[in-house]
């Protein structure tokens, strides 16, 4: 059955684009208000939004290098602009540009080695990282992707990445600098030091994201290689995962914890990606060496329990009970015989249905069955109540999804709405890939600017090693001692003639630091 078949209502692919770039050209609503410091969550969901409605290149389209998206070359140059402005220098994404600062405003000057080092390690977190990535591949304006990830400090952000991962195998979200204690039991004021803290919790959000950065960024660089960093502890975070199945066949934080939908599919499909090729978009996922460290006839059984029969409550009822209406027996809440008219899905027990997790569900389903296809796995979904449900009961008269049925749109559950209709085949968007919730197109861009990436990183280690290429990249212009010591100012906070030669002990010192971050190129007139 075509999926315009599974239902009465239909996809408004005009309406859907409106509604995102909209959301896109304008400032959102105040009730977004408090989401300002996941603004690259709300950009990933309304650029890969836009993207699921484009219509796919045709082939000529590809041939000539060509982008058909509704979005300009210049929005796309200013929006990369915006997320590389959020890099952090020692490495990984903020989530906003009020979270970070211009590069040198990030140094620091330690005063007891007499030397600068970056600061405010706890502006980068682990969402926004990943997003930011995803972001640069949607935002390429070439159909190959080759320059998406041009700007981007891997090495930093793989170690970075690294240093988020605990003892356990868990992630944290971020990285805070916590004051070191002196023998009073004080803050040590004295030197100032500070030791780097994992902070945030030990979910399966973070783990899928960790997933996504080292699939991304990683590549199969050997410890030989240039650019070669230390892998996380895979072992340890499958280890991590496992431990999160709970009696019910959910996945929850650990075994103690209340199972959850999200949950699920970001174990799973964190799962997939620790084994994912790191070429062949097109090809099935296959199952990789850590996809049995879950009961998988339990997760599916959880999964296939999280939808139920969707009825509107009477126009008298409790507002708080709206949208969980209980039927005048249990029985007509069952899936067993002929599917009712409309199905939505929970998270968790006894919740109400929203529009998240049908993508939620039905996502971490499709990566299963998928996956261990050869083994006869399969979930019984009812795929054409769902998309009723969807269609019918959450897609909004203005464009977008709403959590709920009756509530207003918001980006969030819009692009979610557009992923659970993908995954239930829905043939108005681009075919998408349901391991990293984006369309295959930007899968191929992220592969794409993954190659570029590392040609660029063995080139420049080949012109490295290069004596005739070394030697043009010493010929340097020649700065002043005044341009100098304005850098100076700008990396330490000074004024300019603190740092004169003579006037403050650390003065000379960081001159010669200047010099050195320079590359010993520049010279002093």
């Amino acid at each position: 059955m075509s999926a315009q078949e599974q239902g009465n209502g239909s996809l408004d692919v005009a309406r859907h684009l409106r509604y995102f770039t909209r959301c896109m050209r304008t400032l959102l609503p105040q009730q977004y208000t408090s989401n300002d410091s996941t603004r690259m969550a709300l950009g990933f969901f309304i650029i890969s939004g836009i993207d699921l409605l484009t219509q796919n290149a045709t082939s000529a389209d590809a041939k000539n290098n060509k982008n058909t998206s509704t979005i300009s070359s210049t929005d796309r140059s200013n929006f990369r602009e915006w997320v590389l402005s959020c890099q952090h220098t020692a490495g990984g994404f903020a989530g906003s540009t009020t979270h970070t600062l211009p590069p040198h405003e990030y140094d620091g000057w330690d005063f007891g080695s007499l030397r600068t080092e970056p600061g405010n390690s706890s502006c980068s977190n682990i969402a926004a990282t990943a997003f930011a990535l995803l972001l640069l591949a949607l935002l390429a304006d070439d159909v190959s992707g080759e320059a998406a990830f041009y700007g981007v400090d891997r090495v930093a952000t793989l170690r970075w990445l690294k240093k988020l991962q605990r003892p356990d195998g868990s992630f944290g979200e971020v990285l805070v600098d916590i004051p070191n204690i002196d023998s009073h039991g004080e803050n040590d004021k004295v030197s100032g030091s500070v030791t780097e803290t994992i902070a945030g919790g030990r979910d399966m959000r973070y783990c899928y994201l960790a997933a996504i950065i080292r699939w991304i960024l990683r590549g199969d660089v050997q410890p030989e290689d240039p650019g070669w960093v230390e892998d996380i502890d895979v072992e340890a975070l499958v280890r991590h995962i496992r431990a999160g199945q709970t009696f019910d066949g959910g996945v929850a934080e650990s075994s103690m914890h209340e199972s959850h939908a999200g949950y699920a599919y970001c174990a799973v499909s964190a799962l997939s990606l620790l084994g994912r090729p790191l070429e062949g978009n097109e090809a099935e996922p296959q199952p990789g060496p850590h996809d049995s460290s879950i009961d998988i006839p339990y997760i599916l059984h959880f999964l296939a329990s999280r939808q139920f029969e969707y009825t509107d409550a009477p126009s008298d009822d409790d507002e708080d009970e709206e949208n969980f209406f209980q039927p005048d027996s249990l029985s007509r809440l069952s899936l067993n015989d002929e599917y009712p008219p409309f199905v939505g899905f929970n998270g968790r027990v006894n919740k109400v249905a929203d529009t998240c997790y049908c993508w939620w569900v039905c996502g971490t389903a499709d990566i299963l069955k998928q996956m261990h296809s050869s083994e006869g796995v399969d979930v019984s979904m009812a795929q054409e109540s769902a998309r009723r449900f969807l269609m019918e009961k959450t897609q909004h008269m203005i464009g977008g999804f709403s959590k709920h049925p009756g509530g207003p749109p918001d980006v969030y559950h819009a692009y979610f709405g557009l992923s659970a209709l993908a995954v239930l085949g829905e043939p108005a968007l681009k075919p998408f890939d349901v391991g990293l919730c984006v369309s295959k197109d930007t899968i191929a861009k992220i592969e794409g600017g993954r190659r570029g990436l590392f040609r660029r990183m063995y080139s420049a280690a080949a012109d490295a090693s290069n004596p005739q290429t070394n030697k043009s990249m010493t010929t340097a212009p020649q700065l002043s001692t005044r341009d100098l010591l304005s850098m100076g100012e700008s990396i330490a906070g000074c004024n300019v003639n603190d740092l004169k030669q003579g006037e403050t002990p650390e003065g000379p010192a960081l001159l010669e630091q200047i010099v050195k971050r320079a590359g010993n190129s520049l010279k002093v007139s």
